[in-house]
């Protein structure tokens, strides 16, 4: 998959999410419950519109900061603390095909991000669904259990792909 079709992708599921998720506020209380204890029981409350703020910042705010973070800010700085071996992967002949593979991998890492954040929400939507408020543990811990997998994939991809370098020059 292409990085323009990865960015569609993660442009696709950024609306799609955000949209769903901003229809889903009027189920909810006045108060929310936002933070659960050990066994799902709230133990922490702000208001409707103070959720609806966070989750939006939430959802859209921090996927495009960590795309643009790892998509746009090493063509600023020519990968460097970025990328690893960023003088062979920046030099002018890898330069396109560096941005474009950072373009692609930061979208997986947005959708992912996009996913998860979703997820916690819709988690805290069915837990203030319930009198009084329940959080569902085991599915909010599997959840994160499989975002941070998926975050190692990801890592474990990115440094695999700049280890590589063309022996020939």
């Amino acid at each position: 998959m292409g990085h323009r079709n990865r960015l569609l992708l993660f442009a696709a599921l950024l609306v799609v999410a955000t949209v769903f998720a901003l229809s889903s506020f009027g189920e909810l209380q006045q108060s929310v419950a936002i933070h659960f204890d050990t066994n799902g029981a709230a133990d922490a409350w702000i208001s409707r519109e103070s959720y609806r703020l966070a989750v939006f910042v939430g959802l859209v705010g921090l996927p495009l900061l960590l795309v643009w973070g790892m998509a746009g800010l090493p063509r600023l700085t020519r990968g460097s603390g970025q990328v690893p071996n960023n003088e062979y992967w920046f030099a002018p002949e890898r330069r396109p095909a560096t941005e474009s593979y950072l373009l692609g991998h930061a979208c997986w890492l947005g959708c992912m991000t996009v996913a998860i954040i979703y997820g916690m929400h819709i988690q805290i939507l069915r837990a203030n669904a319930m009198s009084p408020p329940l959080l569902a543990t085991d599915r909010f811990v599997l959840m994160l259990l499989v975002y941070l997998c998926g975050l190692g994939w990801w890592f474990m991809t990115f440094l695999r792909h700049f280890q590589r370098m063309d022996k020939r020059n």
